[in-house]
C-alpha cells in the first residue's frame, strides 16, 4: 500500500464522488477508480458502496478513513520532525563548559538566548576541564565547548 492510496482514498471519501475527488487530486477519474479499486482488492475489503447515482462509505471504509487520516498525519509529523531537525530546530546540543564558564556573564546569557529561539532542542551542559572541552570539540563528542 503507498501513501497516494490513502490520499485517494481520503480525496473520495471525503467527496462521495469519483469525479469531484479526480479533480481535487489533480488526476482523471479512471485511474483514480483503478486505484482504489486495487486498494480494495489488496485490503481484501469494500470501502465504498457504488451505484449509479452515488458512492457511499461502507461499514469498513468508514473505519478505514480515521485510520488512513491518522497514518497521512503521523507521516506529515515524521517529515516535520525531520525539516526541522535539518534546521537545528529539534534534537540535542551537547556543550561543553569549564567551572568557570558560568559566572562570565555571556554564557550564561547566550544559553537563555538559544533556549528562547529554540525550545525543542535540549541542551545538554558538562562541565569539563579545558583540556576535556578542546579535546570534544576536536573529536566531536560535544558540539559546543
Amino acid at each position: 500500500m503507498e501513501l497516494r492510496h490513502l490520499r485517494y482514498f481520503i480525496a473520495v471519501a471525503e467527496e462521495l464522488h469519483f469525479g469531484r475527488a479526480a479533480q481535487q487530486l489533480g488526476i482523471s477519474q479512471p485511474p483514480l477508480s483503478q486505484q482504489i479499486q486495487a486498494l480494495e482488492q489488496e485490503l481484501g475489503a469494500r470501502l465504498f458502496e457504488r451505484t449509479n447515482r452515488r458512492v457511499e462509505l461502507s461499514e469498513a471504509g468508514r473505519l478505514f478513513l480515521e485510520e488512513a487520516r491518522q497514518v497521512l498525519a503521523q507521516v506529515e509529523k515524521a517529515a516535520d520532525v525531520a525539516r526541522r531537525a535539518q534546521l537545528g530546530e529539534l534534537g540535542e546540543m551537547k556543550i561543553g563548559f569549564t567551572s568557570s564558564a558560568p559566572f562570565t556573564s555571556k554564557i550564561p546569557k547566550a544559553i537563555h538566548a538559544f533556549r528562547q529561539r529554540f525550545p525543542a532542542v535540549h541542551l545538554n551542559l558538562k562541565e569539563m576541564s579545558s583540556r576535556d572541552v578542546a579535546a570534544g570539540v576536536f573529536d566531536e563528542s560535544i558540539e559546543v565547548g
